[in-house]
């Protein structure tokens, strides 16, 4: 089979709450000419991100409660098999990992027989946001092996940095990937001509050079309740947890109603809280997504007790 036949593949990784999602969209709006599938993977059991989707996209393949990086290999491989028997053969697969995913394990997976007769790899894209990449580089091997497996680093909101501090980044990026292309956004945007660029290296190599094992020490908690939220109290709460707790507790993302059944989409990187409306979400009771590690469900339950109306 020609490689003008074959699907091209863009894998995107980055830790938690680096702007994946976002530029995931960015891209499909600018691939709207073009059939494109998704593949979106979630470490816990319900997947926050994949209701974020937007732009041009005809499928989205969700696997949920595990990482493709390690436990859902088979899992991935079904639904490759299936995205090539489809009537309608798209051009593009975008596959956006978990924030805790090894990008080179799943790189790997488009070298074997099978996968690379159907699918051409064209990049791996690694997202790290400016304000919290120093902070995790060290407590998580995460982070290093995501940098390491990117052909393009995308430096996510820049501008909340100082100079000094994004020649930090920069340098800790290239000590360790000194291959990988690098980009600067702040609203994790991508020009699609850095797609097009040759890769300074092939691609596909696990990186197990840091020799860690493959099961991960981040803990995933799913927290659900039939009572509604003061939204005030809540975004409150989590930001004063999210400040004494912020070596501990990583990401949470959901959905929550109030009292007057309206949905309110939560979500946080680092310190940052953000609450917005999510009007056209459908839900039947609030959940929250905790990510992060020893964590518990008395956990969740303890920072959001306050805020639920009585």
């Amino acid at each position: 089979m020609k490689d003008s036949k074959k699907i091209n593949v863009y894998i995107i990784s980055g830790f938690l709450g680096s702007g994946k999602t976002t530029l995931l969209n960015d891209l499909l709006r600018q691939f709207n000419a073009e059939k494109n599938v998704v593949i979106e993977n979630e470490f816990g059991k319900i997947n926050i991100d994949s209701t974020l989707i937007n732009g041009s996209f005809d499928s989205v393949y969700e696997l949920t409660n595990g990482c493709i990086c390690c436990s859902m290999n088979n899992r991935l491989l079904e639904t490759l098999a299936r995205i090539v028997t489809r009537e309608n053969r798209p051009d593009n697969l975008f596959i956006e990992t978990t924030g805790i995913a090894d990008a080179g394990e799943i790189a790997a997976r488009f070298t074997s027989l099978f996968v690379a007769e159907e699918f051409c790899l064209k990049k791996i894209v690694t997202v790290v946001d400016a304000e919290n990449i120093l902070f995790y580089k060290d407590s998580n091997t995460e982070v290093q092996k995501q940098i390491v497996a990117a052909d393009m680093v995308v430096i996510n909101k820049y501008s909340l940095v100082e100079t000094e501090t994004l020649n930090e980044i920069k340098g800790f990026i290239q000590a360790i990937n000194p291959y990988a292309n690098i980009s600067l956004s702040n609203e994790g945007s991508l020009e699609r001509l850095n797609l097009e660029v040759e890769n300074s290296r092939k691609t596909a190599i696990p990186s197990s050079v840091f020799n860690s094992e493959s099961v991960h020490k981040i803990k995933t908690v799913l927290y659900e309740t039939g009572d509604f939220f003061d939204i005030q109290k809540l975004k409150y709460e989590i930001f004063r947890n999210l400040y004494l707790y912020y070596h501990q507790i990583y990401r949470i993302k959901g959905y929550v109603m109030n009292s007057e059944n309206k949905v309110f989409l939560v979500q946080t990187t680092g310190k940052t809280v953000i609450i917005t409306s999510a009007e056209k979400q459908l839900i039947s009771k609030s959940h929250l997504v905790f990510i992060g590690k020893q964590l518990e469900l008395k956990t969740a339950e303890r920072i959001t007790k306050s805020a639920i109306n009585e």
